[in-house]
């Protein structure tokens, strides 16, 4: 795409495009180029609509990025589709959209992002208004922010997604840094009303979070539900838009925060580029990364280049980091299996190997029942051998009194009879 100076360029991602956070990094990647070219960014969520997307207008307003910033410039829309612009064509690969699977962006990447922020992201008043009633419109510096990434990322486990830790190896470093640190409050991002439970325990009164819609785990359907249904088809009105809101609010209250823990998430690198260069960054070291199901493994070579906990875990948080990694490795086996059997030709061959199997399983038991006859065989015969040699010894015995009372039944017969033995006789019979 040629840059043209002053041209409006419209940002936008292929709908319905991911997480909120997510969309935004393909954002920040599209205001980079438009940056370095000269051009006039316009980010459009309208024509190619987001999963927080209303199907009615939100104060007057149907571009779900107006929802809740104002346009990086000062052209709307609708003026810069008037001026014949450039556009991303959909194109939203770079640094910044493609660092979801790290816990803090390379420093150069961070660095320009923060610029970029500073330069173009406007937020609308009334979000500006809610974030000050949390922090007074101060970066607190003695408050840990920590963010817990859950759901999804723990439970279906999306391809080439770091698998974040156990919310107990959370609790657990935010506790040793509270002892080092001594803040004065935590505040806690998440997405799991579990999590928040424990948390809470511990922290009681000095636990800030913001009211917000959080799953249960026991909410997740298997097999994994792709279409996010369990998050984003929920009651209350203006839903999509109180989730991008709820979210929003999450990661700039995170910047706000003097330190961060945190895992490999897009909300907390979004936290990064809200926050000032003197926010300290605790990471949260994640289990692992899975791959595609008809991939080789990747989770190794992730692991060794991802950052350590910030404090030495205890046994306890350990065993359940290993129980989460045999779900998970359980999770992997199935999800292998199962796509080889949805697989029309891997399900010919395992049909095939199968039907090998039975056919093998069948010889070997005819070889077994052969081997069977054929010992009882062999201990008849050895059967009969013994009976023959023993009738065998019989005959012989027999033949030999015969041959004996014949003998003496001769010799007996030419004593008595008068006459005398013939020339040809020379001997007894035997």
């Amino acid at each position: 795409m040629s840059s043209s100076s002053q041209r409006p360029y419209i940002i936008y991602r292929p709908s319905p495009g991911w997480g909120f956070w997510s969309n935004f990094s393909c954002v920040l990647q599209g205001l980079d180029h438009a940056d370095r070219h000269g051009l006039i960014p316009v980010i459009d969520m309208e024509r190619h609509p987001t999963r927080y997307n209303e199907d009615e207008p939100v104060d007057g307003v149907t571009n779900a990025w107006e929802y809740y910033f104002h346009q990086p410039s000062s052209l709307t829309l609708a003026e810069a589709l008037d001026r014949q612009p450039l556009d991303n064509a959909g194109d939203v690969t770079g640094p910044f959209s493609g660092n979801y699977h790290v816990v803090v962006p390379p420093p150069e990447v961070l660095v320009r992002g923060r610029e970029l922020v500073r330069k173009y992201v406007r937020l609308k008043p009334d979000i500006l208004a809610k974030l000050d009633a949390f922090t007074s419109g101060n970066t607190s510096k003695d408050m840990l922010g920590v963010h817990v990434r859950g759901t999804d990322m723990r439970k279906k486990r999306p391809p080439y997604h770091p698998i974040p830790s156990t919310p107990e190896t959370y609790l657990e470093q935010a506790r040793l840094l509270d002892q080092d640190f001594g803040y004065s409050r935590v505040f806690l991002a998440c997405d799991e009303q579990e999590t928040l439970t424990l948390f809470h325990e511990h922290f009681g009164d000095r636990l800030l979070t913001l009211p917000a819609h959080r799953s249960t785990m026991d909410q997740l359907d298997d097999p994994v539900d792709w279409d996010y249904k369990w998050l984003f088809d929920g009651k209350r009105h203006q839903h999509r838009y109180l989730l991008g809101l709820e979210v929003l609010l999450d990661a700039l209250l995170l910047s706000r925060c003097g330190h961060l823990a945190c895992g490999a998430s897009n909300v907390s690198q979004a936290a990064m580029y809200f926050a000032a260069e003197s926010q300290i960054v605790h990471p949260i070291t994640p289990l692992w990364m899975c791959p595609s199901v008809d991939e080789a493994s990747v989770g190794k070579a992730y692991m060794a280049d991802a950052p350590s906990l910030s404090r030495t875990p205890s046994a306890a948080v350990l065993r359940g980091q290993i129980k989460e990694l045999h779900q998970l490795l359980e999770y992997a086996e199935n999800g292998r299996a199962a796509a080889q059997q949805n697989n029309p030709e891997v399900r010919h061959h395992i049909e095939a190997v199968a039907s090998i199997n039975r056919e093998s399983i069948q010889l070997r038991e005819k070889i077994a029942k052969l081997q069977r006859e054929k010992s009882q065989l062999l201990a008849k015969l050895e059967k009969l051998q013994g009976r023959l040699q023993v009738q065998a010894e019989t005959i012989k015995m027999l033949k030999s009194r015969i041959s004996i009372l014949i003998n003496r039944w001769t010799r007996l017969g030419w004593g008595l009879m008068p006459w005398s033995k013939p020339s040809w006789r020379k001997q007894p019979f035997k």
